[in-house]
C-alpha cells in the first residue's frame, strides 16, 4: 500500500478521467463546457497533490517506479500543459460537443501516462507508459473526423508509432536476455543500480540502441520525425499545441533519467550518438521550417528543434545539463502554448467571419487588428529563439554551458571536440530560427492584411484564450527577468549523479 501511496496523484487523475468518460455517458450535450471545466480542475487538484507532497513523498515502488523531485518537476510541467490546452479547448469551436467527455477524458489518460514514463524505473512500464500516451494521442489527432487532413495526420501518427513500438519492444527482449530483468533500478540500492556498469556487452548495447529509437519517436528527434508536420498540421490545434509539449517533455524526461542517471550513455559509449542526434535534430527541424507558409507546421518544425535543445543537457550528462533540461522544459510550455494560442485565436477569427486560417497570409497586419495579439506573438518567438532577457534565453545558456562544461570535463574516449561543436551548432541553429520566427512578426507588423476590410476588423480572443496567454507571457517575462526561484527549485530536483 505504501507504494501504490506513491502513485497517489496518477490514480487519482485516473479516476477523474473515468469520471469525465461516464458523464459523458450520461451529460447532455448542452453542458459539454462543465466537462472542460472539470477536467482542468481535476488536473488542477493533481497538481496541487504532486506540489504539496514534492518534499515528503518520494521513494521506490518495488523497482517499477521512482518518485523523486524530479520525476515530480515534470509531472507538474505535464499538468500546467494539460491546464492550458483545456483553456484552448474552450475557445476552440470545431470539436464536437457531443463526445467533449471523451476528449477531455482522452487528455486526461494522455497525461497519466507521461505522468507514469516519467517516474518508471522498469522497462516494462516505460513500455506500457507509452503506449498509453500513444494510443490517446493518435485518436486525439484524428478527432476532427471530417477534416480528411486530420484523418491523414493520425494514420501516419499511428503507423510510425506501431513501428516505434516494436522496435522498443526487441530492445526490452534483448535488454532482459543481457541482464535478466528489465529493470532499471534496484530498490535494495536506493534506486541506484547500474547494470550497463556490471554487464557490459554487445547484446547490452543493441537493446539500449534499439530502445533509444523508440524515445526518439516519441520525442520527435530526427531521422525519427516524418510523421510530425502531417499530424501536427491534421489534429485539433489545441491537440497540437498539446502533442508539441506534453509527450516531448515527458519522453526527454525519461531520456534524461534513463541514460544519464540509471544507463550513463557515456559507460555505453553512446555520447557521440547523442549529440549527432541532437545536432542533427536542431538543423532539420530549423532549417525545413523556414520553407513552412503554413504556421501549424512551422512550429511543427520549431518544436523538432526544440527537442534538440533540450537534448543538449543529455549529451552533456551533468548537473548544470541536468538542470537546463529541467528550466528548459518548464518555460517550454509557457512559450510553445502560448505561441499557439495566438494561432488559435487567428485561425479562429475565419469562423467569426474574418481572415482566420493558420497560413502565414492569415497573420498579416495582426497588429492592426490587435496589438495586443501581435505583442504578446513576438515575446514567444522571441523566446523560443532564446533572446534575452527572456526565459527561453536562461533554459538555452544552461544548455549551451553544460556542452561547454562538458567539453572542458571530458575524459576518456569522448573527444572535448564534441561537445564544442555540439555548442557551436546550437548556437548556429538559434541564429537560424530568429529568421523564420521573424518571418511571422515581419507579417504581423508591416504587412497590410490581404482582404479587403480586413485590416481595420478587430479581433478579440475569449476570457478562457486570454487566461491561457496571460499565464504564458507571465512565465515568459518572469523567469526570463527573475529566474533566481526557478534555478532554486531545479537544483533541489536534480539527482545525484553517479
Amino acid at each position: 500500500m505504501q507504494n501504490l501511496g506513491l502513485l497517489a496523484p496518477e490514480i487519482a487523475l485516473s479516476l477523474f478521467g473515468l469520471a469525465l468518460l461516464l458523464a459523458d455517458l450520461l451529460a447532455p450535450a448542452r453542458a459539454h463546457k462543465l466537462l472542460y471545466h472539470f477536467s482542468w480542475v481535476s488536473a488542477t487538484l493533481t497538481l496541487v497533490l504532486i506540489a504539496c507532497g514534492m518534499g515528503s513523498s518520494a521513494g521506490v515502488g518495488g523497482g517499477l517506479w521512482v518518485v523523486d523531485p524530479m520525476s515530480q518537476f515534470f509531472k507538474l510541467a505535464v499538468l500546467l500543459s494539460v491546464i492550458m490546452t483545456v483553456m484552448l479547448c474552450l475557445e476552440y469551436g470545431q470539436l464536437p460537443p457531443a463526445q467533449t467527455g471523451t476528449f477531455c477524458a482522452l487528455l486526461v489518460f494522455s497525461a497519466v501516462g507521461m505522468m507514469l514514463l516519467v517516474s518508471a524505473a522498469d522497462l516494462l512500464l516505460v513500455f506500457v507508459a507509452l503506449e498509453l500516451i500513444s494510443i490517446s494521442s493518435f485518436v486525439l489527432t484524428g478527432f476532427e473526423r471530417a477534416n480528411p487532413k486530420s484523418n491523414e495526420g493520425a494514420i501516419k501518427y499511428f503507423l510510425f508509432g506501431a513501428f516505434s513500438s516494436a522496435i522498443m519492444v526487441y530492445g526490452i527482449s534483448l535488454y532482459y536476455g543481457a541482464t535478466g530483468t528489465t529493470r532499471l533500478v534496484d530498490p535494495a540500492s536506493s534506486g541506484l543500480w547500474q547494470p550497463a556498469l556490471q554487464t557490459q556487452g554487445p547484446v547490452l548495447t543493441l537493446a539500449m540502441a534499439f530502445i533509444l529509437l523508440g524515445f526518439g519517436f516519441k520525442a520527435a528527434m530526427a531521422p525519427m520525425h516524418f510523421w510530425v508536420p502531417d499530424a501536427y498540421e491534421g489534429a485539433p490545434l489545441p491537440v497540437t499545441a498539446f502533442l508539441s509539449v506534453a509527450p516531448k517533455i515527458a519522453t526527454l524526461g525519461v531520456l534524461a533519467r534513463v541514460y544519464v542517471v540509471l544507463v550513463p550513455a557515456a559507460g555505453l559509449e553512446f555520447t557521440t550518438l547523442l549529440a549527432l542526434l541532437a545536432m542533427l535534430t536542431m538543423t532539420v527541424g530549423n532549417t525545413v521550417a523556414i520553407f513552412q507558409d503554413n504556421v501549424k507546421r512551422l512550429l511543427a518544425y520549431s518544436s523538432i528543434a526544440q527537442a534538440g535543445y533540450i537534448l543538449i543537457g543529455i549529451v552533456a550528462a551533468n548537473g548544470l545539463g541536468l538542470e537546463g533540461v529541467l528550466i528548459y522544459s518548464l518555460v517550454y510550455v509557457a512559450m510553445n502554448l502560448g505561441a499557439f494560442a495566438v494561432a488559435q485565436a487567428v485561425g479562429d477569427d475565419g469562423s467569426r467571419g474574418g481572415v482566420g486560417s493558420y497560413e502565414l497570409s492569415a497573420f498579416d497586419g495582426l497588429a492592426q487588428r490587435s496589438l495586443s495579439l501581435a505583442l504578446l506573438m513576438a515575446l514567444f518567438l522571441l523566446s523560443l529563439a532564446g533572446l534575452p532577457p527572456l526565459a527561453g534565453f536562461i533554459g538555452k545558456f544552461y544548455l549551451f554551458a553544460a556542452a561547454l562544461l562538458a567539453g572542458r570535463d571530458a575524459a576518456g574516449a569522448v573527444s572535448p571536440w564534441v561537445f564544442y561543436s555540439l555548442a557551436v551548432v546550437a548556437v548556429i541553429n538559434s541564429v537560424i530560427s530568429v529568421y523564420y520566427y521573424m518571418r511571422i512578426a515581419y507579417h504581423m507588423f508591416f504587412l497590410p492584411a490581404r482582404r479587403e476590410g480586413a485590416a481595420g476588423q478587430a479581433l478579440r480572443a475569449g476570457p478562457y484564450l486570454c487566461g491561457c496567454l496571460a499565464v504564458a507571457a507571465a512565465g515568459v517575462l518572469y523567469f526570463g527577468i527573475y529566474p533566481d526561484p526557478l534555478i532554486a527549485n531545479v537544483k533541489l530536483s536534480v539527482p545525484t549523479l553517479p
